[in-house]
């Protein structure tokens, strides 16, 4: 794509994105053809929103369960910026219209201790594992906003954020190496109402797997995976309608629960 066209692309999808509601795909002439051009309109509205103040708070990695890659019809992660005002503590309350058609994840986060460089090889599970802080349970609340969903590629998705809208941190627990990660158990209730449950290595075997994609994938961008960052590891549960009135909780064993009250 050409400068331009991710230019117009970035502003549109802002312009459409903080008007919280449904919004059709990109005109033809600057809708992304590939994961290339998708992270290069992304990275542009991250330059737009940091010029005008607004600071990123971490990352979040989608599709990387096989759940919600049958879910959304892709079999592979893509990735997404998380605005630093866009994250909360549990137990957390939001109004219900501010988001449209949103859906609630479980999910593993981890912040992240030390930027995570270039290394020669790449990284994995092991190598990323040295620069995690600590591991929470997390809420993350997601918006199906496109009118014409099922057409969109993963490129346009990941132009968008992944769907990113909000996210709940549970309680830090910086003693992570004390639990088997990959085995921990994680549920979804909505109200009281049983609505799904996964393991920590649904996502990718490992959620540190995760992250070593998100590292290897930042690092080609020219960009780090820096200290301080929030890391969302991908929804251990197939993702959960959700609306005004919903009580959200969701659980990690051995991390345990965040809580999300809709309004």
């Amino acid at each position: 794509m050409t400068p331009d066209a991710v230019s117009r692309a970035a502003a549109i999808l802002m312009r459409a994105r903080d008007g919280a509601g449904p919004y059709n795909r990109l005109p033809a002439d600057i809708r992304p053809a590939t994961l290339e051009d998708g992270y290069a309109i992304q990275d542009e509205i991250a330059r737009r929103r940091a010029a005008a103040g607004e600071s990123q708070a971490g990352w979040k990695i989608g599709c990387t369960s096989r759940v919600m890659q049958e879910m959304l019809g892709h079999d592979e992660p893509g990735g997404g910026a998380v605005l630093a005002a866009d994250v909360h503590t549990s137990p957390a309350r939001m109004e219900a219209a501010a988001f449209h058609n949103p859906v609630a994840e479980c999910e593993i986060a981890v912040r992240i201790a030390s930027d995570v460089e270039d290394r020669q090889g790449g990284h994995d599970g092991r190598t990323v594992a040295r620069h995690v802080a600590a591991c929470m349970a997390a809420i993350e609340i997601a918006e199906l906003r496109y009118a014409d969903g099922s057409s969109r590629t993963m490129a346009e998705i990941v132009a968008d954020d992944f769907y990113q809208k909000a996210v709940v941190l549970g309680e830090a627990t910086s003693r992570w190496q004390d639990v088997d990660i990959a085995s921990l158990k994680a549920t979804t209730t909505v109200s009281g109402a049983f609505r799904g449950r996964g393991r920590g290595g649904d996502s990718l075997g490992h959620p540190f797997n995760a992250v070593a994609w998100l590292a290897n994938g930042l690092i080609r961008r020219g960009k780090v995976l820096a200290k301080g960052s929030i890391v969302l590891t991908g929804s251990l549960v197939e993702a959960v309608p959700v609306g005004r009135g919903d009580d959200i909780v969701c659980a990690v064993e051995g991390l345990g629960s965040v809580r999300l009250v809709l309004r």
